[in-house]
């Protein structure tokens, strides 16, 4: 069965989005929303058969706040809700369990809603974006196609933050540590077991001030923070100093 598209709302600026889908036994993991007076940029994250973490094109600007909606492995995607004008002003992501905070403002002139009928999950977005998300509505695909839902699990003690050791790794001040903080990676040791790869893409993600940033030595770094060898981390950036002085 084809997938099938509902909406769009919104204006009729921006260009067409096509194919954004995850692929056929990938689920959604995160959704990165950047918003402010309008949503200005979406992007997807997902999981893939093989349980790799990709992250999809970014739908929009580079400007608005960074968030990260998270769904939980026995939790999936069944619709969208807000409130649109020329853009999309508002949004929230509905679930399976739950429904989002809001992103955005208010100032939206009309009220939307598309929800996926039972048996149905929500696998990508349809619309028109270039500087905002200038419309957006869902594409829907059988649950019979889509991962199995995982049982819950007991949930784990939750962790607080590292903030200031996070910024103990050369190159990261506070705001970059809360970039890294809203994208889950809380301490040291997430720091040092997240590839480069990722964090380049969080960074650039964040707009053009983040993306100058080399992120190619933070895991590095982080190890050696997280094993308490803050000797070998002091050594480590001296080294990486004289390595940009000559």
């Amino acid at each position: 069965m084809a997938d099938i598209n509902l909406g769009p709302a919104g204006g009729l600026g921006g260009i067409e989005i096509t194919n954004y889908v995850i692929p056929i036994g990938a689920r959604i993991k995160e959704i990165h929303v950047f918003a402010e007076y309008y949503v200005d940029a979406l992007q997807i994250v997902y999981a893939d058969a093989r349980g790799n973490e990709v992250y999809m094109l970014k739908l929009g600007g580079q400007g608005g706040q960074p968030h990260v909606f998270t769904l939980a492995a026995d939790e999936y995607l069944t619709g969208i809700s807000g409130r649109c004008g020329w853009f999309i002003d508002q949004l929230c992501f509905h679930t399976n369990r739950r429904i989002s905070e809001t992103y955005g403002s208010a100032v939206g002139e009309d009220d939307f809603e598309f929800v996926a009928p039972e048996g149905q999950a929500v696998v990508g977005f349809c619309g028109r974006a270039d500087w905002f998300v200038d419309a957006l509505g869902v594409v829907l695909r059988p649950l019979s196609l889509t991962p199995p839902v995982a049982q819950p699990q007991p949930a784990a003690t939750a962790k607080a933050p590292q903030r200031d050791d996070l910024q103990k790794v050369e190159g990261i001040g506070p705001k970059i540590a809360g970039l890294l903080i809203a994208d889950g990676i809380l301490d040291l040791a997430d720091l040092a077991a997240t590839p480069v790869a990722r964090l380049e893409a969080i960074l650039t993600t964040a707009g053009r001030r983040y993306a100058i940033a080399d992120p190619a030595t933070w895991p590095e770094q982080a190890a050696l923070g997280a094993q308490g060898n803050w000797d070998g981390l002091q050594q480590l950036q001296a080294t990486l100093k004289r390595g940009r002085r000559v």
